[in-house]
């Protein structure tokens, strides 16, 4: 049998006022997909993201083929938005668990595009945390109620994609922010580099080990890897760049046997 759930979590679980909150998710998950493809086609202050990210270098940069996760985040949010409004689905709790921060992390992801263009560093790293800490209780609550058999296993992967791309977004994000106001010389750049390499897998498995699912650490993976296709070629970040490879199968690796670990132990326990 599963643990019943405790009074704190209940709250969070309890239904929103209606399906306003649900057609809210779906409205600002197309929001967040329109605003994005618009930036590309009508880029804000002149330029693009990419361009933005080539005037301002950081150690942990992804390659450029890393961002194309974003075509299957943005293809599960628009399954989800349209899964979560299907009548079959109404008794479903999860939506309405994770609906207030689900809008708020594609509200935040939308602006963080326009304050990027506009090259206002800091900013956007407190956007990207706002995005971060929105996601994770999303994820947080999604992970509690599939595990509790209370929604479909499925339910929690577009989150898990999501949080996982952001999570790696945040450190470089960070690095950017530091690196703009604090003017570090190339070796202390490196070594904070690999320093939040490491941070960012220990974050990754702790997370996995804690909710025992394979989207999270996948998409943690694969930035990783992006990081050290971005530096493989450089002499003076040879370092960082094993670093990242490492942490990539790493986290690919235990990430696949803490998640298969985990929902087993979760099945014998009932």
């Amino acid at each position: 049998m599963s643990a019943p759930l405790e009074p704190a979590f209940v709250a969070l679980t309890a239904p929103t006022t209606g399906r306003a909150w649900r057609w809210a998710v779906a409205a600002a998950i197309v929001g967040n997909i329109a605003i994005n493809f618009v930036s590309q086609r009508f880029p804000f202050n002149g330029q693009t993201n990419a361009q933005v990210s080539y005037k301002y270098p950081t150690p942990l940069t992804p390659a450029g083929y890393a961002f194309s996760i974003w075509g299957l985040i943005f293809l599960s949010l628009l399954l989800y938005a349209v899964w979560q409004l299907l009548p079959a689905q109404r008794r479903n709790p999860l939506p309405d668990a994770v609906a207030r921060p689900l809008v708020w992390a594609n509200v935040l992801t939308g602006l963080w595009l326009v304050v990027f263009a506009y090259e206002l560093i800091v900013p956007s790293m407190l956007v990207m945390l706002g995005i971060l800490a929105s996601l994770a209780v999303v994820y947080g609550r999604a992970r509690q109620l599939v595990r509790r058999a209370s929604s479909p296993w499925y339910s929690s992967i577009p989150f898990g994609l999501y949080l996982g791309w952001i999570s790696v977004a945040t450190v470089v994000n960070v690095t950017l922010a530091l690196g703009t106001k604090w003017h570090p010389d190339e070796e202390v750049a490196l070594q904070l580099a690999i320093v939040l390499v490491g941070i960012t897998a220990g974050l990754a498995l702790n997370v996995t080990r804690r909710f025992t699912e394979l989207a999270y650490p996948a998409t943690v993976a694969w930035g990783l890897l992006g990081i050290y296709v971005a530096r493989r070629s450089a002499p003076d970040t040879e370092v960082l760049a094993w670093m990242a490879l490492a942490a990539a199968i790493i986290v690919a690796v235990l990430g696949l046997g803490l998640s298969w670990w985990g929902n087993r132990a979760a099945v014998s326990s009932k």
